[in-house]
């Protein structure tokens, strides 16, 4: 929980200081622009690498810390990390989230998020998948069921965590470190016709009531 706090911590520094001196830097040279005719290109070039980097500070700010997890809760910051990861990836996202989530405790929420974002941080490095399906849902029995299976190659011989970690699939160790610590459990295999399929389910008290739908 305290490494969560220097995350967000400093995705809020890099929010609201070098993001915002970036976009100030981005306006004084739209300012100048119409002045400077001569040298548009370059004004160009360097507006658009501003751009880049801006957008490129707002990426390591979502990874340090989801800032849609705060105000609108899990739900929504899958949705939008998804989305995301898709559209910089390439890979298209089939999303399955319960509607109407409530707010579940701090340490909870966060965890679940870096299972899916170190899950579907796997698929991109290792697996040459074109299609990722993701599945959250609040099981009546009080357990969050996380569930994210590609269409790309399945694991090759043994499928326990230490292989995995041997051949370079540190997500899944980490999501494995991530699910002991909440007393939950972990299920990763082959999926018939090729493919891999990762299934957590972690106890979630939840803090409201019920999600309104499924």
């Amino acid at each position: 929980m305290e490494r969560e706090e220097e995350r967000k911590h400093l995705a809020r520094e890099l929010h609201d200081q070098v993001i915002q001196d970036l976009i100030s830097i981005n306006y004084q040279l739209e300012m100048i622009f119409g002045d400077a005719s001569q040298h548009a290109g370059e004004l160009t070039a360097v507006r658009d690498n501003i751009r880049a980097v801006i957008d490129n500070v707002r990426h390591i700010c979502t990874d340090l810390r989801p800032p849609t997890i705060d105000c609108l809760g899990l739900g929504a910051a899958i949705r939008a990390y998804a989305y995301d990861w898709s559209t910089h990836t390439g890979i298209a996202v089939r999303l399955d989230v319960d509607a109407g989530w409530v707010r579940l405790p701090e340490p909870v929420e966060l965890s679940v998020f870096r299972i899916v974002q170190e899950g579907l941080s796997n698929v991109r490095k290792h697996s040459l998948a074109t299609v990722v399906h993701v599945s959250l849902h609040y099981a009546a029995s009080g357990r969050v069921v996380i569930s994210i299976a590609n269409d790309g190659r399945g694991k090759a011989g043994n499928l326990d965590l230490a292989a995995l970690a041997a051949a370079g699939h540190f997500g899944l160790l980490g999501i494995h470190e991530r699910v002991e610590l909440l007393n939950g459990r972990v299920e990763v295999q082959n999926v018939p016709g090729g493919g891999f399929l990762l299934r957590v389910e972690v106890p979630a008290p939840q803090i409201d009531g019920l999600p309104s739908g499924g």
